[in-house]
């Protein structure tokens, strides 16, 4: 399919008798453009279908108003959650969300968040905790706010918003046994970073194996 050619500022200042700059001035906002003038400009920009141009506004301008929010799954219900969350946020602020997909794969989200900062997005949401050397380098370089969701129980690279997993999975298994639950089985979808944390409260690791009043001690857990 050829791609068309899309109408241009020209076009429209054309069609309304105007200059090209009083049109861009209008399309921004400005309020020195007089209210006849700028209801011709919007109606033919309507007309025509014109898609504003970001791209000289990306190479002037230090800031996109675009914020890039990587997910590793685009079927579990919870991450649709969390983006109309961010959006309920960003939207009235006037930011908008560019999503990348990365299949819980490293590698993957490295090359998309690499694909995301050449956007000059103006800060950047990660789903996990665990990243590659180079995305970290990548986010040092680029310098932009930074937050990690889902996870606070591992040190985040700026800031981050979530659960323990680890504490989150003790207590569940404390009040199982407090219900006297002695056979407790988790199952998991994936091996990810907070699946392999669950799996902390087993004898012999960590917290478990420390404290001798563990749920894990005083119950079988199969994984």
């Amino acid at each position: 399919m050829v791609k068309n050619k899309r109408p241009t500022l020209q076009d429209i200042a054309d069609r309304v008798g105007a200059t090209k700059m009083t049109v861009s001035r209008c399309l921004r906002g400005a309020d020195n453009v007089s209210k006849p003038m700028r209801e011709r400009i919007f109606a033919e920009a309507e007309a025509l279908g014109y898609i504003p141009n970001r791209a000289p506004d990306l190479l002037s301008k230090s800031t996109s108003h675009a914020i890039g929010v990587l997910l590793p799954s685009l079927t579990n219900q919870v991450f649709a959650d969390v983006i109309k969350g961010v959006e309920a946020v960003t939207e009235p602020a006037g930011y908008h969300l560019m999503l990348s997909h990365y299949g819980y794969s490293p590698e993957i989200e490295e090359r998309s968040l690499s694909s995301l900062l050449s956007y000059n997005v103006d800060g950047v949401i990660l789903s996990e905790s665990q990243h590659t050397g180079r995305t970290l380098r990548m986010l040092q370089t680029a310098g932009v706010p930074t937050v990690e969701i889902m996870d606070t129980h591992s040190a985040p690279f700026e800031q981050a918003v979530g659960f323990d997993n680890v504490s989150a999975a003790y207590d569940m298994v404390r009040e199982m046994i407090r219900l006297g639950r002695r056979r407790v089985v988790y199952l998991a979808v994936r091996l990810d970073a907070r699946t392999l944390q669950r799996q902390e409260v087993q004898p012999g690791n960590g917290r478990a194996g420390a404290d001798a009043s563990h749920p894990a001690q005083r119950a079988t857990l199969v994984f």
